[in-house]
Order: structure tokens, then C-alpha cells, then sequence
């Protein structure tokens, strides 16, 4: 390729929506697409790495992007990002749960009409081929693949925490996506068997999509900027290797997540002027909401040692979850606890080590899946090399420290089932007496609070006059002719969910809109 090249739509970012965006708008054969990656791409199954076919385990080394976020103000942290076409949904935990009916109509009444529960549910149902259920909730024509863990697959670990919240009083549930859904029961799953994840490059980009001749994937190539006139849009620059190149287009779409994607807008002039002139960046708008509004889930749990024979090699990771209203949030389905069957803290809650006294654990976990602090994604260099500043700004409000306090009782109680306590050598950290201690479980949610890697918001959707939105609700960035966002970054609010999935649908709706614009 060269800079004579020329395109209808570049899409920057082969992930959980870039891919499903360059498919659906590549099935047209008049309109070329670009898809660009700036991480490896695996065609087949046979050329694809062990890490990234096995969904039993996260994949966090060998495909991660290796930032690291300020977690607190005196923590940074790893903070894993997929770098790999499929993005998350190629590193990920596999689990497909759609965010709550409200989340979405809350989306709506905040300015973006178009994205209520009416007008994205089908595109839930277009991207899906649910093994396990149907009826107006569950498509079967789409490629991802979800089904859900039998009782006979589960781990010991598992069937005692699904029996636990039984007997603790939860409603069972056998399908997590029902709309109306809360309680405890098997994790909806985007794999065909008890192994293989299936990420949106091995569903989407298939080898007939992959054989398109409108469609070009260029990996291992990362975007410095959006090359911009007067206001328009005319492409992209691309670093590769030690060389860098202008390629053309008319429509350039940035899915290259809610990290990514706002460095990339500053890179091209787009954010707040104070910060772009500091790094002696050219201001083309003065957008101030972009990078800003980072919001993650917070997590904290009970960690228990396994006792020898009951460490869970090999089997998934989680398997059961159950989701259901913070203790005085009155908001349904924003706590979810899972048994999650091994964390490795070499990896994972690092900070656990020396006081678990081992190298794995097994976790009842406590995710608040609507935090109420926000951080900031800036820029410390305009190298594209160099990784953004990340800030995650945890615990920065008193109800952060209230919902995972309580999550974290919750946990402790439902840690408390004899089979779960007969595979535990012993707890970590946590006992009677440190439960009952309203400083005690302050002080441990401080220094055990993780990120659940669920980033949104950074370049957040809204109408023109909302001075922190950055892109209309058909995902166009405010005030750029031909520059789209499709990715976390513009949800305008967190969904009560892991991200997976609806990124994936964001993916699908964004290529809905574009084609019938």
C-alpha cells in the first residue's frame, strides 16, 4: 500500500467491534474496507496460538498490550488489554452476558434515542447463535456462538457456590441473557465446547469474509494519528515496523478500545487544548470529554489457598455467577459475585502474594459493576510507542467503598459453604473478626481492589450540546466530518455486565447505522 491507496472506510482496531463493523460493511462489494490491527493476525485455527484457543484460561502475556494504570493514587497495576485481532474477545474469561434492559434506555434518555433496549436488542440477536434457548431473546443465525455450562461439566468448586447461593435464598437462573434475569446460574459462554473461545476474528472474519476482495487486514500496524483537512477526514497515518505511511479514505472509524482510542484522537489534535498544547500538538477541536469519564469495574474478594488435588488445572475458570442488587443500591443486577477456579498471582492480584504464601488461589469474587469513580486517559508523549497514562482513580467516592465493603460481606458469607471451605487450606487475609470490623474490611478492600478490565467512557456518545460528549449517538465525533468511534469508549454509561458482548453488538449497530447513512 501506498499513499495513492484509497479507501471508503478504515477501520482502526480489529477487536470485539472493529471486526464485526468490517465484515457486516465489507458484504457490500462497492464500498472497500480497510481493517487494521495493531497486534498479530491469526487466519486459521492452525496458525492460531494455544493462549488464545483455550478459553478456559485468560490469555494476559503473550497478546496484552502491557500497560500499566494508577489503580489508586499510590498503586499502579498491570492493566491487560487484548493486542490481537479479536481484541478482548480473544484473551477474555468467555463470559457473554448482555448488559441489564435499563442500561441501555438509560443510554437512550440520556440523549441517544437510537440506542435504547428496542433498537439494540436486535442486534443482540443478529450477532449471537445461542446453543441453549430461543424465543424473541436468542438469535440462531449469528456468528458467535454462546452456550452455557451443564451440571455435569462444573467443578466441585462451582456446583458448591451455585448450592451455596441457592440455600442463601437467590433465585436460579438458567439463562443470564433473559432480559429479566437475576440470581445465581451457569455463565452464558462464547464457545462451542468445554474449551475453545471463540473471539470475533475466528466468527466473523471467516475464510470466505477473508476472502472478500473490497476487504484489506493490515496487522501488526499501529495508527499514530487521523489525518485531518479543515475539519475532514482524509485517513489515516500508520506506523509499521520502522515505516510510516498515509493511507486514504473516505470514512475512518476508530474501534481500537477505550484506551486506544482517545490517545489516537490526541494524537490527531482532537481533546482538550490545554492538554494538547502542552505536548505541542496542533489543536484541530477542542473536544474536552475526550479521555476523560474512564470508567472500570471494581473488584475485591474472599481468596482461599486450594488444598493439594484441588487446584482446577486446566478447567475453566468460572463457570457459575450470580448477579443481584448491592445491599441498599435498589439497582438490580449491579453486584456480581463468581467462583472463579484459579487466580495465578504472578499475574492476577499480585499484591496477594506474600500473604497467601502460595503462587494460585481460588476466589468467591465481588465485582461492582457500577462504580461511581471516574479516571482519565491522557497522553505523556505523542510516540505512538509510548503507552497513554492510564488513570483508573479507584475508590475515589465514599459509595465505591460502601458497595464493594458490603459485596465483600455478601462474598464472605457465601465463602462460608463447608464444600467450598473443605478444598481451602486456608482464607487469605480475611476471618470473623475482620469482617465484623467496618475499618478492617475498609482497609482490605484498599489494598485488594483490582480492575475487572472493563474500561468505557473515554470518548463517550451525546447530543452537540453536551459539553463532555465526543460523538453523536450515531458514534460521528462531534465536529469532524467522516470520523467515527465504535467501541467501549462511547458508552455513555456503564452496562451491568462483563463488556464482551455488547461491545460485539455496538460493533453490529454502528455498521447498521453506517450503512444506511
Amino acid at each position: 500500500m501506498s499513499v495513492l491507496d484509497t479507501f471508503d472506510d478504515i477501520i482502526v482496531g480489529a477487536g470485539s467491534a472493529g471486526i464485526p463493523l468490517a465484515a457486516r460493511l465489507s458484504a457490500d462489494p462497492a464500498r472497500r474496507v480497510l481493517l487494521i490491527e495493531a497486534g498479530p493476525d491469526y487466519p486459521t485455527p492452525a496458525e492460531t496460538p494455544e493462549d488464545l484457543l483455550d478459553g478456559n484460561q485468560m490469555s494476559l502475556i503473550d497478546h496484552d498490550w502491557r500497560f500499566t494504570a494508577g489503580l489508586l493514587p499510590t498503586r499502579p497495576t498491570r492493566y491487560f488489554q487484548g493486542k490481537v485481532a479479536g481484541g478482548a474477545s480473544s484473551v477474555g474469561n468467555t463470559i457473554a452476558i448482555r448488559g441489564v434492559p435499563d442500561d441501555f434506555d438509560g443510554w437512550a434518555a440520556a440523549g441517544n434515542p437510537e440506542w435504547a433496549w428496542s433498537k439494540v436488542l436486535p442486534h443482540f440477536l443478529a450477532l449471537e447463535n445461542d446453543q441453549d434457548f430461543g424465543g424473541e431473546f436468542h438469535g440462531h443465525d449469528g456468528p458467535v456462538p454462546i452456550r452455557r455450562w451443564r451440571p455435569e461439566e462444573l467443578t466441585p468448586a462451582q456446583r458448591s457456590f451455585y448450592e451455596g447461593c441457592l440455600a442463601a435464598g437467590y433465585p436460579r437462573v438458567d439463562d443470564h441473557n433473559h432480559p429479566e434475569s437475576t440470581g445465581v446460574g451457569p455463565a452464558p459462554s462464547n464457545r462451542r465446547d468445554l474449551r475453545e473461545r471463540v473471539s470475533t476474528a475466528s466468527a466473523y472474519l471467516t475464510p470466505e469474509v477473508r476472502a472478500r476482495e473490497n476487504l484489506t487486514i493490515l496487522a501488526d500496524a499501529a495508527v499514530s494519528r487521523v489525518l485531518l483537512d479543515d475539519g475532514v477526514v482524509r485517513g489515516v497515518e500508520v506506523l509499521s515496523g520502522s515505516t510510516t505511511q498515509e493511507l486514504r479514505a473516505r470514512r475512518v472509524v476508530l474501534s481500537a478500545g477505550a484506551v486506544c482510542t482517545p490517545a489516537i484522537l490526541l494524537r490527531s489534535g482532537i481533546g482538550p487544548s490545554d492538554d494538547l498544547r502542552r505536548l505541542g500538538i496542533d489543536v484541530r477541536l477542542d473536544l474536552p470529554g475526550v479521555g476523560a469519564g474512564l470508567s472500570d469495574q471494581a473488584r475485591t474478594g474472599v481468596f482461599m489457598v486450594p488444598k493439594p488435588g484441588a487446584e482446577n488445572f486446566g478447567k475453566s475458570v468460572g463457570q457459575i455467577v450470580l448477579r443481584t442488587t448491592g445491599t441498599g443500591t435498589k439497582r438490580d443486577n449491579d453486584m456480581y459475585y463468581a467462583m472463579v477456579n484459579h487466580f495465578d498471582l504472578s499475574v492476577q492480584f499480585p499484591h496477594l502474594r506474600e500473604a497467601a504464601g502460595a503462587g494460585r488461589v481460588f476466589c468467591v469474587l465481588v465485582v461492582a459493576r457500577e462504580p461511581s469513580s471516574r479516571g482519565r486517559v491522557t497522553l505523556d508523549s505523542t510516540d505512538p510507542r509510548v503507552a497513554p497514562r492510564i488513570d483508573l482513580n479507584f475508590l475515589s467516592t465514599e459509595g465505591d467503598h460502601r458497595l464493594l465493603a458490603d459485596g465483600l460481606r455478601v462474598g464472605w458469607e457465601l465463602a462460608q459453604t463447608p464444600e467450598i471451605r473443605d478444598l481451602a487450606e486456608r482464607v487469605v487475609l480475611l476471618d470473623d473478626k475482620t469482617i465484623g470490623s467496618d475499618d478492617a474490611v475498609r482497609d482490605y478492600v484498599t489494598g485488594t481492589v483490582d480492575s475487572a478490565y472493563n474500561p468505557i467512557g473515554t470518548a463517550r456518545m451525546g447530543a452537540a450540546g453536551d459539553p463532555m460528549a465526543v460523538v453523536d449517538q450515531s458514534c460521528a465525533v462531534h465536529g469532524i466530518e467522516g470520523l467515527y468511534v465504535a467501541d467501549a469508549s462511547v458508552m455513555p454509561s456503564m452496562v451491568r455486565a462483563n463488556l464482551n458482548l455488547t461491545t460485539i453488538m455496538i460493533g453490529e449497530r454502528v455498521a447498521a447505522l453506517l450503512r444506511a447513512s
